[in-house]
């Protein structure tokens, strides 16, 4: 039962150290909203390949595939939010945004506004490498999405390239 509470406490910690990796990155872009939910993870081996130049075992790249096959979506929670230590000039509100809030922000503000969502991380089997995906909304209609993959340096989540960027 220890071993069990252990492993689902590790990968959770490993699933907010990402989290929070991913915010503070785009962060940088100037201010955002969060969205709740956690959407769904794929990924193609394949697809990874032709797009980055990145050289990553085959068996991780197998492990990461494996594993976001299982990959649901969730919402993040809510917890997360309170811990953030940025400013309303960075992040535009303490808590994250439900679908519906996100509707009525781009209708009640008329204007393009910057908010993300961030899927659920997929790591391999030694908690070393994930592959998350980061879409962002400007306003009703009009999104963008990449990927990013990330690896454990020295103990830190490292973003290591960017990736299958799409927009509408």
């Amino acid at each position: 039962m220890i071993l069990i509470s252990t492993l689902s406490y590790s990968q959770n910690k490993s699933e907010i150290e990402v989290f929070r990796k991913v915010v503070d990155h785009e962060i940088t872009n100037g201010e955002i909203y969060i969205q709740c939910d956690k959407q769904k993870t794929f990924f193609d081996s394949t697809d990874y390949k032709s797009q980055t130049e990145l050289e990553v075992p085959t068996n991780i790249l197998q492990e990461l595939e494996k594993n976001a096959e299982r990959s649901n979506d969730g919402m993040w929670e809510p917890e997360l939010f309170a811990e953030f230590n940025y400013g309303a000039d960075l992040l535009k509100s303490k808590n994250c945004l439900s679908k519906e809030e996100v509707e009525q922000l781009f209708e009640k503000s008329g204007k393009r506004e910057s908010v993300i969502s961030i899927s659920e991380p997929i790591f391999d089997k030694n908690y070393e490498n994930c592959v998350v995906s980061v879409t962002f909304w400007k306003f009703k209609g009009s999104a963008y999405r990449h990927s990013y993959f990330l690896k454990k340096v020295f103990g830190i989540w490292t973003i290591i390239s960017v990736y299958k960027t799409w927009m509408t």
